[in-house]
Protein backbone atom coordinates (compact mmCIF):
# COMPACT_ATOMS: atom_id res chain seq x y z
CA UNK A 1 0.00 0.00 0.00
CA UNK A 2 1.42 3.42 -0.92
CA UNK A 3 1.48 6.29 1.56
CA UNK A 4 1.59 10.28 0.52
CA UNK A 5 2.18 12.66 3.32
CA UNK A 6 0.02 16.04 3.53
CA UNK A 7 0.93 19.12 5.66
CA UNK A 8 -2.09 22.02 4.61
CA UNK A 9 -0.42 25.47 6.53
CA UNK A 10 3.68 24.14 6.82
CA UNK A 11 5.81 25.35 4.39
CA UNK A 12 7.78 23.71 2.41
CA UNK A 13 11.10 23.01 4.27
CA UNK A 14 9.13 21.39 6.82
CA UNK A 15 7.03 19.25 4.82
CA UNK A 16 10.30 18.64 2.98
CA UNK A 17 12.06 17.54 6.36
CA UNK A 18 9.36 15.65 7.64
CA UNK A 19 8.59 13.48 4.73
CA UNK A 20 12.50 12.75 4.92
CA UNK A 21 12.00 11.83 8.32
CA UNK A 22 9.09 9.81 7.94
CA UNK A 23 10.33 8.21 4.56
CA UNK A 24 6.83 9.28 2.97
CA UNK A 25 6.71 11.31 -0.12
CA UNK A 26 5.29 14.47 -0.75
CA UNK A 27 1.62 14.72 -1.89
CA UNK A 28 2.49 11.52 -4.30
CA UNK A 29 -0.10 9.55 -5.89
CA UNK A 30 -3.94 10.55 -5.66
CA UNK A 31 -4.94 7.04 -4.68
CA UNK A 32 -2.49 6.23 -1.95
CA UNK A 33 -3.18 6.54 1.60
CA UNK A 34 -2.76 9.79 3.27
CA UNK A 35 -0.64 10.74 6.46
CA UNK A 36 -1.70 14.58 7.48
CA UNK A 37 0.35 16.44 8.68
CA UNK A 38 -0.89 19.48 11.12
CA UNK A 39 1.49 22.99 11.92
CA UNK A 40 3.00 22.78 15.69
CA UNK A 41 -0.26 24.15 17.89
CA UNK A 42 -2.91 23.65 15.10
CA UNK A 43 -5.61 22.86 17.78
CA UNK A 44 -8.65 23.50 15.63
CA UNK A 45 -7.57 20.98 12.63
CA UNK A 46 -7.78 17.75 13.87
CA UNK A 47 -11.30 17.17 14.70
CA UNK A 48 -11.16 17.88 10.58
CA UNK A 49 -8.60 15.49 10.05
CA UNK A 50 -9.93 12.44 11.96
CA UNK A 51 -12.84 13.07 10.39
CA UNK A 52 -11.10 12.45 7.29
CA UNK A 53 -9.36 9.02 6.03
CA UNK A 54 -6.37 9.38 6.56
CA UNK A 55 -4.22 6.64 8.51
CA UNK A 56 -2.44 8.99 10.73
CA UNK A 57 -2.65 12.55 12.22
CA UNK A 58 0.92 13.63 13.15
CA UNK A 59 1.37 16.93 14.33
CA UNK A 60 4.51 18.99 13.28
CA UNK A 61 7.59 19.64 15.28
CA UNK A 62 11.27 21.02 14.52
CA UNK A 63 12.82 18.78 17.38
CA UNK A 64 10.30 15.62 16.98
CA UNK A 65 8.57 13.41 14.47
CA UNK A 66 7.13 9.91 15.15
CA UNK A 67 8.91 7.47 12.81
CA UNK A 68 9.15 4.62 14.55
CA UNK A 69 5.74 4.70 16.06
CA UNK A 70 4.30 6.12 12.48
CA UNK A 71 6.04 2.86 10.83
CA UNK A 72 4.67 0.33 13.48
CA UNK A 73 1.27 1.75 13.52
CA UNK A 74 0.99 1.81 9.52
CA UNK A 75 2.48 -1.70 9.15
CA UNK A 76 -0.47 -2.90 12.25
CA UNK A 77 -3.29 -0.87 10.09
CA UNK A 78 -3.62 0.81 12.84
CA UNK A 79 -5.04 4.62 13.22
CA UNK A 80 -2.14 6.65 15.23
CA UNK A 81 -2.50 10.62 16.38
CA UNK A 82 0.59 12.20 17.62
CA UNK A 83 0.42 15.42 19.35
CA UNK A 84 3.04 17.67 21.95
CA UNK A 85 2.46 17.34 24.71
CA UNK A 86 1.61 20.49 24.70
CA UNK A 87 -1.13 20.17 21.98
CA UNK A 88 -2.24 17.15 23.89
CA UNK A 89 -2.92 18.99 26.77
CA UNK A 90 -4.67 21.92 25.52
CA UNK A 91 -7.01 20.23 23.23
CA UNK A 92 -10.12 18.32 24.36
CA UNK A 93 -8.11 15.28 22.81
CA UNK A 94 -10.00 12.43 24.37
CA UNK A 95 -13.25 14.03 22.62
CA UNK A 96 -11.84 14.55 18.99
CA UNK A 97 -10.07 11.33 18.93
CA UNK A 98 -13.88 9.68 19.76
CA UNK A 99 -15.51 12.05 17.15
CA UNK A 100 -12.75 10.41 14.29
CA UNK A 101 -13.57 6.90 15.87
CA UNK A 102 -17.27 7.15 15.59
CA UNK A 103 -16.91 9.03 11.97
CA UNK A 104 -14.60 5.74 11.03
CA UNK A 105 -17.49 3.77 12.43
CA UNK A 106 -15.12 2.19 14.44
CA UNK A 107 -16.53 2.99 17.90
CA UNK A 108 -20.51 2.39 18.40
CA UNK A 109 -22.31 5.55 20.12
CA UNK A 110 -23.35 3.42 23.01
CA UNK A 111 -19.93 3.23 23.95
CA UNK A 112 -18.84 6.75 23.06
CA UNK A 113 -18.88 8.00 27.23
CA UNK A 114 -16.82 5.16 28.78
CA UNK A 115 -14.49 5.06 25.97
CA UNK A 116 -13.94 9.08 26.22
CA UNK A 117 -13.57 9.19 30.25
CA UNK A 118 -11.53 6.46 30.20
CA UNK A 119 -9.24 7.51 27.33
CA UNK A 120 -9.60 11.52 29.16
CA UNK A 121 -7.60 9.97 32.17
CA UNK A 122 -5.35 7.83 30.17
CA UNK A 123 -4.67 11.17 28.69
CA UNK A 124 -4.00 13.00 31.63
CA UNK A 125 -2.11 10.04 32.96
CA UNK A 126 0.64 10.48 29.92
CA UNK A 127 0.90 14.19 30.17
CA UNK A 128 1.18 15.50 33.46
CA UNK A 129 2.60 11.75 35.50
CA UNK A 130 4.70 11.01 32.09
CA UNK A 131 6.02 13.65 30.04
CA UNK A 132 5.93 16.54 32.89
CA UNK A 133 6.57 14.17 35.38
CA UNK A 134 4.19 16.08 37.99
CA UNK A 135 2.19 14.64 40.96
CA UNK A 136 -1.32 15.42 41.25
CA UNK A 137 -1.52 15.25 44.77
CA UNK A 138 -1.70 19.82 45.52
CA UNK A 139 -4.99 19.14 43.09
CA UNK A 140 -6.93 18.27 46.42
CA UNK A 141 -6.27 21.17 48.16
CA UNK A 142 -7.60 23.74 46.85
CA UNK A 143 -5.37 26.15 49.13
CA UNK A 144 -2.69 24.91 46.88
CA UNK A 145 -4.60 24.46 43.43
CA UNK A 146 -3.38 28.15 42.41
CA UNK A 147 0.35 26.94 42.96
CA UNK A 148 -0.34 23.89 40.89
CA UNK A 149 -1.14 25.64 38.10
CA UNK A 150 1.35 27.60 37.81
CA UNK A 151 3.82 24.89 38.26
CA UNK A 152 2.07 23.28 35.77
CA UNK A 153 1.89 26.11 33.64
CA UNK A 154 5.79 26.75 34.23
CA UNK A 155 6.35 23.36 32.95
CA UNK A 156 5.03 23.67 29.65
CA UNK A 157 6.70 26.48 28.59
CA UNK A 158 10.29 24.07 28.62
CA UNK A 159 10.30 23.15 25.12
CA UNK A 160 11.65 20.39 26.08
CA UNK A 161 9.29 18.77 27.80
CA UNK A 162 6.50 20.47 25.94
CA UNK A 163 6.98 18.77 22.45
CA UNK A 164 7.37 15.36 23.82
CA UNK A 165 5.00 13.11 22.31
CA UNK A 166 1.94 11.66 23.56
CA UNK A 167 0.95 9.04 20.73
CA UNK A 168 -2.78 7.70 20.35
CA UNK A 169 -3.60 4.46 18.64
CA UNK A 170 -6.93 2.94 18.06
CA UNK A 171 -7.91 -0.32 16.14
CA UNK A 172 -10.44 -3.10 16.23
CA UNK A 173 -9.43 -6.70 16.23
CA UNK A 174 -11.39 -9.57 17.71
CA UNK A 175 -14.48 -8.08 18.44
CA UNK A 176 -12.57 -5.33 20.53
CA UNK A 177 -11.91 -1.60 20.07
CA UNK A 178 -8.31 -1.38 21.11
CA UNK A 179 -6.93 2.13 22.05
CA UNK A 180 -3.50 2.97 23.23
CA UNK A 181 -1.67 5.71 24.87
CA UNK A 182 1.85 5.95 24.95
CA UNK A 183 3.74 9.12 26.45
CA UNK A 184 7.31 9.55 26.63
CA UNK A 185 7.98 10.23 30.34
CA UNK A 186 9.81 8.05 32.88
CA UNK A 187 7.56 5.29 33.31
CA UNK A 188 6.41 4.06 36.74
CA UNK A 189 5.72 0.70 38.69
CA UNK A 190 1.81 0.01 37.92
CA UNK A 191 1.92 -2.25 41.01
CA UNK A 192 3.53 0.48 43.71
CA UNK A 193 -0.10 2.21 43.07
CA UNK A 194 -1.93 2.98 45.87
CA UNK A 195 -5.46 4.05 45.23
CA UNK A 196 -7.31 6.76 47.29
CA UNK A 197 -8.78 5.73 50.51
CA UNK A 198 -11.55 8.63 50.16
CA UNK A 199 -13.52 7.65 47.64
CA UNK A 200 -14.18 11.52 46.89
CA UNK A 201 -10.84 12.35 45.50
CA UNK A 202 -10.19 14.44 42.87
CA UNK A 203 -6.98 12.74 42.11
CA UNK A 204 -5.29 9.05 42.01
CA UNK A 205 -8.49 7.59 40.16
CA UNK A 206 -7.10 7.41 36.89
CA UNK A 207 -6.25 3.59 36.72
CA UNK A 208 -8.88 2.94 38.53
CA UNK A 209 -11.75 5.02 36.15
CA UNK A 210 -9.82 3.33 33.28
CA UNK A 211 -10.34 -0.21 34.38
CA UNK A 212 -14.29 0.20 35.36
CA UNK A 213 -14.50 1.99 31.90
CA UNK A 214 -13.00 -0.60 29.50
CA UNK A 215 -13.17 -4.27 29.34
CA UNK A 216 -9.37 -4.47 30.30
CA UNK A 217 -6.19 -2.57 30.81
CA UNK A 218 -2.62 -3.46 30.14
CA UNK A 219 0.06 -1.11 31.46
CA UNK A 220 3.53 -2.36 29.49
CA UNK A 221 6.60 0.05 28.61
CA UNK A 222 7.53 0.36 32.29
CA UNK A 223 4.46 2.45 32.89
CA UNK A 224 4.50 4.38 29.37
CA UNK A 225 1.76 2.48 27.71
CA UNK A 226 -1.78 1.91 28.79
CA UNK A 227 -3.81 -0.26 26.45
CA UNK A 228 -7.70 -0.37 27.01
CA UNK A 229 -10.26 -2.78 25.46
CA UNK A 230 -13.85 -2.14 24.91
CA UNK A 231 -15.83 -5.38 24.02
CA UNK A 232 -18.08 -4.20 20.61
Amino acid sequence: MGYRLTGEGLDQSELTRAAQLLNIPIGGDASATTIRLLPEGAAGDLGAALRGSCAAVVEYSEDTLPSAALADALAQGQLLVSLTTRLAWTLDTAAQFCEGLLARGMLPGALRHDVELSLHEAIINAVLHGNLALGSSLVDDPAEFDAFCQHLTTTLADPAKARKRVDLYAWVADGFLHVRVSDQGGGYDPAAVQYPRNPEAKSGRGLEIMRIMSSSLTVSDGGRTATLRYAL
